[in-house]
């Protein structure tokens, strides 16, 4: 299998070098080389350490970035450091006996010049390279464990539908293949992603049983970039029991997906479940104390509570949640001249609407921020200021070619053209057409509760909310705080998995996030699905922002209001200024306008969502900001003396 030679790797390291630009031959592009090389040692090894080839080539073409379209000398040149290591190995394939080198070689060159890029890069990721070193010349691949036959059993509580399939459950064979049998407890994930995250109990050969982890099975680069922004972020942060990550990720050449362990001190009855479920058991009176006795002081000492002043414009936080502005049709290189719109940071919001079906756009200077290869599409964004920021004003450009074109994450591209296909405006109407409206979704308003009978359409007003100013606070934040991902321990203790989105963020877009999931799990399945429970729900939200009792609902109904409530007054704890509300009313809007789009949130949760963000809107009209001039649609914000939203 490892004995490839040199004249086949240097074709992959070739076409690498023309993908991006170079014209010529670096130790990158040799390293490169080695990883496409399907089953090939340097992948195999790579995987070892928990990474994917795909993953460590990203991180390559980052460090090195593109060249030049324009070519100023002919062949492909060598790099000094790339004759180098050719000489080492071939120098290693002399010993051998052998005339020419082979992909081992070649690697252990790489590995003993230890200066290269692709070096540099792999210290960064974490990577043994005294281990690859060893094993680069040993490594023979043990094909009879290759695809490890682990005995998954399922508990009661883990339901039949949706089933594992089959790329799942080779990942998780391949986490647990020291252990003869694990049991699948329940799903724990709650959320509106397609992850899966599940309470595994792992089995010793003689039937004891070892404590249970929390499984978190998704797409490789997202569960490689989980596990390095726990180690930037969350690592050092953590109270002393909960939950972590103690291994690395587990990856296979064979799928596009990776797994990750969460480990946590297990109870002596293992109870250990989701907020969701452990709701039932707590009570929904509990919840909310246990939210502010348990969850915001645990965490909250390192996190929301370690906060400090910070002025933004609304985009900057919150322009991500929403569907991209822009789906371009790649156009390739057509000539400048044809141009109908250009777009560059600063975005100018109100230039978008001027976009008609069809224009011809050039986006210049925006960075990579996902590769679809299955998809042939790249979305990108502006990429600059804060974590939020750098993802504001996506833009996905569709039919790339992109065995062709090299794109990696965190490219900054020049300038790239297509045509307009769809805007995000189309999006969100799409998205509110799916909850079958009873009234028109692109009118300036829709009908109300009775104590406001019409309330400001956020599919529309939510433009103008974005340009606005808040003076808020910064903290680290999780990033996805749902019900499915706080965990209910031992003796009612509070654990938090799945950092996928943890970062230095608005301190209270946690806690709109969580009373999103509050409506949508404990309320809406109290409620009911239909518009008539929507605006129930909006009419008891509507109290609570007034601080009133609530209106004459079903007891039940009004009980399961409680954790939302405790989260208020957390909430209140975290505002930058006292009883200045509007600030947490801008992350109530935009989280429950995003909410409105996720097609895994149910029927009657979206429609509570597009009222609870109308009747946010609504609130936040209760403090002048000044409108914005030419706007499209009338501004829902009277005139003012500035844009500063909190003041």
């Amino acid at each position: 299998m490892f004995n490839i030679a040199l004249r086949d790797i240097l074709i992959n390291a070739k076409q690498e070098s023309f993908r991006m630009y170079h014209y010529y031959l670096g130790v990158e592009h040799l390293f490169i080389g080695l990883l496409e090389i399907q089953g090939g040692l340097t992948r195999s090894l790579i995987e070892a350490q928990g990474l994917t080839a795909d993953y460590v080539i990203d991180a390559i073409r980052r460090q090195t970035g593109k060249g030049s379209q324009q070519r100023l000398w002919a062949g492909i040149q060598h790099t000094p450091r790339a004759n180098i290591v050719m000489s080492i190995g071939n120098d290693l394939a002399l010993e051998d006996g052998r005339q020419e080198m082979n992909e081992r070689d070649l690697l252990i060159a790489i590995l003993e010049e230890n200066d290269s890029i692709p070096i540099r890069v792999m210290r960064k990721l974490g990577v043994d390279l005294e281990m690859l070193a060893r094993e680069s010349r040993t490594f023979v691949p043990d094909y009879t464990n290759s695809h490890p036959y682990v005995q998954i059993d399922y508990s009661p509580d883990f339901p039949v539908s949706p089933a594992l399939n089959e790329n799942q459950l080779f990942i998780l064979r391949r986490m647990f293949d020291e252990y003869s049998q694990i049991r699948v407890e329940r799903r724990l994930t709650g959320g509106y992603t397609q992850a899966l995250i599940a309470l595994v109990t792992p089995k010793q050969g003689d039937g004891s049983e070892d404590a249970p982890v929390v499984v978190k099975i998704d797409s490789a680069d997202l569960i490689l970039d989980e596990a390095m922004r726990y180690d930037q972020y969350v690592k050092t942060s953590l109270p002393p029991l909960t939950a972590r990550l103690e291994e690395k990720p587990t990856t296979a050449e064979s799928t596009d997906l990776a797994g990750l362990k969460y480990t946590f001190v297990a109870g002596v009855n293992r109870t250990e479940q989701n907020l969701r479920l452990g709701a039932r058991d707590l009570g929904i009176q509990r919840v909310g104390r246990w939210l502010q006795e348990e969850l915001y002081p645990y965490f909250g000492r390192t996190w929301w509570q370690a906060r400090k002043p910070y002025r933004f414009q609304v985009w900057q936080e919150y322009d991500w949640l929403l569907p991209p502005i822009l789906t371009l049709e790649y156009a390739g290189e057509e000539p400048s001249s044809s141009i109908q719109h250009v777009l560059r940071d600063p975005i100018r919001r109100r230039k978008l609407t001027e976009l008609e079906y069809g224009d011809l756009v050039a986006v210049e200077n925006f960075s990579v921020q996902r590769v679809y290869p299955e998809k042939d599409m790249i979305q990108i964004a502006i990429g600059k200021g804060s974590e939020a920021a750098k993802r504001a004003y996506k833009i996905n450009v569709k039919n790339i070619n992109l065995a062709q074109n090299a794109y990696y994450r965190g490219e900054t591209l020049e300038r790239i053209m297509g045509r307009v296909w769809k805007n995000r405006e189309e999006l969100l109407q799409h998205a509110a057409g799916e909850i079958f409206p009873t009234f028109d979704t692109r009118a300036d308003h829709i009908p109300g509760i009775p104590e406001v009978e019409k309330l400001p359409n956020p599919l529309l007003a939510y433009e103008d909310l974005l340009e606005l100013h808040v003076n808020g606070s910064l903290s680290k934040i999780h990033g996805d705080l749902h019900l499915g991902n706080i965990l209910v321990g031992p003796n009612e203790s509070a654990f938090l998995i799945d950092f996928a989105q943890t970062r230095d963020g608005h301190a209270l877009f946690d806690w709109a996030t969580l009373e999103i999931s509050l409506i949508n799990d404990l309320i809406v399945p109290v409620a009911g699905q239909e518009w008539t429970n929507a605006a129930q729900i909006a009419r008891c939200v509507y109290a609570i922002n007034r601080g009133a009792a609530l209106p004459n609902v079903p007891p039940e109904l009004a009980e399961s209001f409680a954790p939302l409530q405790a989260v208020r007054d957390i909430v209140n704890e975290c505002l930058a200024k006292q009883d200045k509300w509007a600030e947490y009313f801008v992350a109530l809007t935009m989280c429950s306008l995003r909410a409105v789009t996720w097609d895994t949130m149910s029927i009657g949760g979206r429609r509570a969502m597009l009222l609870i963000a109308g009747l946010a809107l609504h609130e936040l009209r209760a403090r002048p900001t000044r409108s914005t001039p030419g706007a499209r649609t009338p501004s829902y914000f009277e005139d003012s003396n500035d844009t500063d939203i909190t003041s």
